[in-house]
């Protein structure tokens, strides 16, 4: 039927339909149905004749077969053909033509959107909403009569945080995902120890790790330790040495006796600390995928640290030849849907890549999937169900197969004078430096971004001990310092607020108590797009879209049209019949009577 294009064309396919013929079909499978009951009568009653029972036949003994006759039989017959020519203009209705007039909304800030959309977790759920506003306006926004004073924060990172937090509502299974939109260029220009990238949105600044006691690295071949004497001997310093012993857990114990300071292993099953813990998960709040070491910590206390992330980010620094590998997980929280797996699938990535990130942050040098791959489970330890699960939302740190086992030593023996720790063999160590606690002072922090040059620091001059709690403002940068690292924002920077659920719902905002229907879209500094899930999509004939409208739209929309006929022929038969139980025929009723000399039925 693919060359039928019209309803002339599609209305003769009945005049080739011969409707009669389908219900003699069907009266014929009636007649030929009672012809097998009959056979099946004759073919018992030769069984009973034929069998005896004390030289008796079975019909002389009083058995007597079984016949049927259909009662009634209704016969019935439809066709059917559908037809259909639907022409239609669907709009990709997360932009809005409302915003037309608007100077803070422009096309690029339309065109970005709709690229943080396609990069974004929130595009799996079935109810999308979006939320845009510079990092500058602070707004009243209510989310379903829930109000959140947005952007209030000083900082810069929980300025983001703490409003994406307050905007979501856990109990109603209301998300937010933060998408910060910001194509500023970043040219670092700094002296060579500070770490500066751009990462999501913010320009990042981390000084270099410090130690403040000599440290050391010691690379041991995993797949050599001895089974018999004589062990291999380690040297730590002149008169100070220990054995490799036939296993990790013993070889570490013999450098932490002879070492003493803060001695941790590292290895394929994770961060040994002192005390024999050992330690390679990090977790996650629900629906999260920041780094948050106290979170972590308070789901379960043997999760990975602050010191712990540490020693693996400059354990990877230290040795080009290690790498490892970043999996992350989700609960199975939202639904059983094939789009909410996607969605926690892409969510466990963005956690894994975090932990990555974090890790280059320390070590100051960027991980790409040579030394630091990423992979995602999403939700597949939940084992199908969907609840929430803190203790299976985590990344977990594992290294290839064969790879080194590492002790990093801390202060101790090692720092006192002596001959200098080997450094090759199968078993050697691979960095020892004396204390660097003045490698941050005075360190100049300059850059170059957005074509502007940005002094956080440059002799005498200091623009962060301005700080309040961490917190503060340069020039047009916010300015806060997370952990190890200072995270700056553009005043102008765009950030998108996708709000989302698994669920279809309505997500009714008021922007400072107006309703988003109602606030004058040509003045406003709040971006609201429309309400995106199965009951709101926006799909308008090609008749609503003539003219000026048409035009109007297509200037800052994606607008799709399609013309398509349609057509399909349903055929349906039916037979219903009753059967029910007949004597037999009087004549073989008469000749069973003989047999038995009985007038019995």
């Amino acid at each position: 039927m693919a060359d039928v294009k019209t309803f002339d064309q599609g209305s003769k396919i009945l005049q080739n339909v011969d409707v009669s013929s389908m219900v003699t079909a069907l009266a014929l499978g009636i007649a030929e149905a009672q012809e097998r009951l009959d056979t099946n009568s004759v073919s018992q009653l030769i069984r009973l004749s034929e069998s005896k029972v004390a030289g008796k036949s079975l019909l002389e003994l009083g058995f007597q077969p079984a016949f049927y006759a259909f009662d009634y039989a209704d016969i019935s017959a439809s066709i059917s053909l559908k037809m259909a020519v639907k022409e239609e203009v669907e709009v990709d209705f997360s932009l809005s033509v409302d915003y037309k007039n608007n100077s803070n909304f422009d096309q690029d800030f339309f065109d970005e959107l709709k690229e943080s959309k396609k990069n974004s977790v929130s595009k799996y759920s079935k109810t999308q909403k979006d939320i845009a506003l510079t990092a500058s306006s602070s707004e009243d926004i209510s989310i379903n009569e829930k109000t959140t004073k947005v952007h209030e924060e000083e900082g810069s990172y929980s300025k983001i945080e703490k409003s994406k937090e307050q905007m979501r509502d856990v109990t109603n299974n209301i998300r937010v995902e933060s998408v910060i939109d910001d194509k500023r260029v970043l040219d670092q220009n700094s002296s060579t120890d500070v770490f500066i990238s751009k990462e999501e949105g913010y320009v990042i600044v981390t000084e270099p790790y410090i130690h403040t006691d000599t440290e050391g690295l010691l690379k041991l071949d995993s797949s050599s330790y001895p089974t018999s004497n004589p062990k291999p001997v380690i040297t730590l310093k002149t008169g100070k040495t220990f054995e490799k012993e036939t296993n990790f857990a013993t070889t570490l114990g013999n450098a932490r006796s002879v070492n003493g300071g803060t001695v941790t292993g590292i290895n394929s099953t994770g961060i040994h600390r002192t005390g024999g813990t050992k330690v390679h998960e990090f977790f996650f709040d629900w629906d999260k995928h920041v780094i948050d070491y106290a979170y972590s910590t308070g789901v379960k206390s043997d999760s990975l640290n602050q010191a712990d992330v540490t020693a693996l980010a400059m354990t990877l620094k230290r040795d080009p030849s290690l790498v490892v590998t970043v999996t992350g997980y989700t609960d199975g929280s939202g639904s059983a849907s094939q789009k909410n797996a996607a969605y926690n699938e892409a969510l466990g990535e963005k956690r894994a890549k975090s932990l990555r990130s974090k890790l280059s942050q320390i070590a100051g040098e960027t991980f790409t999937d040579t030394r630091v791959k990423v992979a995602t489970e999403g939700e597949s330890l939940a084992n199908g169900s969907t609840a929430r699960d803190a203790n299976i939302r985590k990344v977990t740190v594992t290294f290839a197969n064969g790879a080194p086992d590492y002790i990093l030593f801390n202060g101790g023996e090692i720092t006192k004078t002596g001959a200098a720790p080997k450094n090759t063999g199968p078993d050697h160590f691979v960095y020892v430096e004396p204390t660097n606690s003045s490698a941050n002072t005075g360190l100049d922090i300059t850059f170059l971004y957005g074509g502007k040059t940005y002094v956080l620091r440059q002799g005498a001059t200091n623009n962060l001990s301005s700080l309040v709690n961490s917190k503060g403002k340069y020039e047009e940068l916010f300015v806060e310092k997370v952990n190890e690292s200072y995270y700056l924002l553009h005043e102008e920077t765009k950030v998108n607020y996708f709000v989302h659920s698994s669920e279809n719902k309505e997500l009714n905002v008021k922007v400072n108590n107006e309703s988003s229907e109602e606030m004058n879209k040509e003045s406003t500094n709040v971006y609201v797009g429309e309400t995106q899930n199965e009951f709101s999509k926006l799909k308008k004939s090609q008749q609503d879209f003539q003219g000026d409208k048409s035009v109007a739209i297509s200037g800052s929309l994606d607008v799709r049209y399609a013309r398509q006929f349609s057509m399909s022929v349903e055929g349906n038969a039916s037979v219903s019949a009753r059967m029910i139980s007949v004597p037999p025929p009087t004549a073989l009723e008469n000749y069973i009577q003989s047999l038995t000399n009985t007038n019995s039925n």
